[in-house]
């Protein structure tokens, strides 16, 4: 069996903490093992738990987020960073990318990006450990610079006529938020038929993913559309 890549979180929003880590945990390949909202438990939290992955947010109530993986990184961390954060700013990106981040994520983030990143970190990772040596493709696919693939007009398991139906109910019906079992109940599939299409729409930025807290237990995942 797998062991799980551990995960540590830098995030001091508690609602985009709990959000992140549910999605990382729904993930086989990934666990999350420490959660810290400040630049001192973070570098605290490292040291406890040693994760190899770390998400890191930019501002922080005591410092940057930037300034943690510059730490880490003198610090010879064996660890890998993503980062999450409402910085767009050119400059701070390219900090960012000078410090090796393998990914950057930009709030709100999509549920269906952080996957993406896991994915594509995992076949970083799997690329890396293959072989103690790679050849030129292997390195063009670590440096994304691969040609990118002709793909399907939509993925498997999405019907483009029940997909060009859904899309036709979100736009005359002008909803708003909705539910996988609302969009279920209208177009006669199951909750996780519709919950796919839904989280496919999610991905091609037509709709984006709120959580209702207000329901005295688990969040509610409710959908809006994209203006």
């Amino acid at each position: 069996m797998m062991t799980k890549t551990t995960v540590m979180l830098i995030e001091d929003d508690i609602r985009a903490s709990y959000t992140l880590e549910s999605t990382i945990n729904q993930h086989p390949d990934f666990t999350v093992v420490a959660a810290s909202e400040s630049c001192a438990d973070a570098l605290l939290h490292y040291e406890a738990y040693k994760p190899s992955l770390i998400f890191v947010d930019i501002t922080l109530p005591d410092g940057n987020g930037i300034d943690v993986i510059r730490q880490l990184r003198e610090q010879h961390a064996d660890c890998d960073f993503i980062m999450t954060t409402a910085e767009r700013e050119t400059a701070t990106v390219e900090k960012a990318v000078q410090l090796g981040v393998a990914d950057y994520l930009v709030k709100p983030i999509r549920m269906s990006r952080v996957n993406q990143a896991l994915e594509d970190y995992k076949q970083y990772k799997q690329t890396l450990s293959r072989a103690t040596t790679v050849d030129q493709n292997d390195i063009d696919q670590l440096f994304r610079k691969a040609p990118v693939k002709q793909l399907r007009q939509t993925p498997k398991g999405i019907d483009a006529t029940t997909l060009a139906s859904l899309k036709s109910i979100l736009r005359n019906e002008k909803l708003h938020d909705f539910s996988a079992d609302d969009i279920g109940e209208r177009m006669n599939v199951s909750r996780i038929t519709a919950r796919r299409y839904l989280e496919f729409l999610e991905s091609e930025g037509m709709i984006r993913l709120v959580l209702n807290y207000k329901t005295g237990g688990r969040p509610r995942r409710l959908y809006q559309m994209v203006e």
